[in-house]
């Protein structure tokens, strides 16, 4: 399964997965945790992308070339007003009730963010290729997304 990381670092580390569907597979933080960020990627598939909230970080970039991943950066620090309609949009796409974001801790709102951020980077590329082949299986996207290869190539 290939995913999209975000992560926030501080004394407090956060880190969220979420794959192609846009569906949350890992959302944690803590203390330790950054100690197990590669083994916690690695268990849940194959990390493309890692991004962050800021539009610097060195964590990030040491993450992303320790798992062969791009590193996704904004162009200036995602504000906390854009991070937070990022977060609502999300839980209101999956139909998640707004006391969900209240339960996520700054750090956590922060990973969130980011993997959303760069998500919808994907998601422009997943919609061009829907567009032209109609429905399509999450293997397809994700065979398409890894060969970096043009639409025409996938009609049959």
């Amino acid at each position: 399964m290939l995913l999209i990381a975000g992560v926030d670092s501080g004394t407090n580390f956060a880190l969220s997965l979420i794959n192609l569907e846009r569906e949350l597979i890992y959302l944690n933080s803590g203390k330790n945790l950054e100690k197990k960020v590669l083994e916690i990627c690695l268990k849940n598939g194959k990390v493309i992308a890692v991004a962050t909230d800021k539009k610097e970080s060195k964590k990030a970039k040491k993450i992303a070339a320790s798992l062969s991943a791009k590193l996704l950066l904004p162009k200036k620090d995602l504000s906390k007003y854009k991070k937070i309609r990022l977060i609502e949009d999300f839980f209101k796409q999956k139909r998640l009730f707004s006391r969900a974001t209240r339960k996520l801790n700054s750090h956590e709102k922060s990973s969130l963010a980011a993997a959303l951020f760069a998500y919808k980077i994907y998601q422009q590329k997943l919609k061009k290729f829907e567009d032209e082949l109609g429905e399509i299986s999450l293997s397809l996207k994700e065979e398409f997304i890894l060969s970096g290869k043009r639409i025409k190539y996938f009609k049959h």
